[in-house]
């Protein structure tokens, strides 16, 4: 785009920082400069789910069954990054997750094994419908044309199915299990799976669908989420 086109744009139709609020160009998509330097990796993660660790360990994955292989969140919940996440979930503000893309390519390193499909945590018909994206599903896109790695629709969310929203930080972990299922033509046995969402909160989500893609015959599972949130300890919720 042009230099008088983007400035015919941005006077039509002005943006402003998701995160801070001041006026910004189009080019930026929607985040300025000063919140994009303040994006910084979320540190001291345990290796497995990076959740935060303590000098007993890991409070969050211990003691319980946690189905990825690894799991990587790459930052906090907080500042310009919840304003990112929430406009894109609850905005419309497509454009803004290609501020993470760099992120989430980087990270891919990782893993360190070998990646055969990507693919995201499903969307139900109605809220993709009212939405007209799944805000994980274009990560995980981006993702696999910046890797060259096959993306798959591989689950899908049953349906009738309660948003986990709706309820406690306990009542997740019940109202999840089952909740999703893999597309009947997909065949993923024996392959290597990387699982795409945008928030890690409970586990809830990312252990059931891991679970899910791990009992239809992946070899492993790898999640990332661009960001963790309070992460919860399973007897304190």
């Amino acid at each position: 785009m042009n230099s008088g086109l983007s400035l015919l744009l941005d006077f039509a139709f002005p943006c402003y920082c998701v995160s801070c609020g001041i006026p910004v160009s189009s080019k930026t998509n929607h985040l300025c400069s000063r919140c994009f330097k303040s994006l910084k990796r979320a540190g001291g993660g345990c290796p497995v789910c990076s959740s935060l660790m303590d000098e007993e360990g890991c409070g969050f994955c211990s003691g319980r069954r946690f189905y990825p292989s690894k799991h990587i969140s790459l930052f906090e919940y907080e500042g310009a990054v919840k304003g990112i996440i929430h406009s894109l979930k609850f905005g419309g503000i497509r454009n803004v997750y290609k501020v993470l893309t760099p992120f989430l390519a980087d990270s891919l390193e990782e893993f360190g094994s070998s990646i055969d499909f990507i693919t995201s945590v499903p969307m139900n018909r109605k809220k993709y419908a009212a939405r007209g994206y799944n805000q994980s599903e274009l990560l995980a896109l981006f993702l696999s044309k910046a890797s060259g790695i096959p993306f798959r629709r591989i689950l899908r969310e049953k349906k009738g199915s309660a948003h986990q929203r709706e309820f406690s930080y306990s009542a997740r972990y019940i109202n999840v299990i089952d909740r999703y299922e893999t597309i009947s033509n997909c065949n993923i046995n024996e392959k290597t799976i990387l699982l795409i969402d945008d928030v890690f909160t409970t586990g809830a989500t990312i252990n059931e669908c891991s679970r899910i893609l791990l009992d239809s015959g992946a070899s492993s599972v790898f999640s990332l989420t661009v960001a963790r949130s309070d992460l919860k300890k399973l007897e304190n919720i």
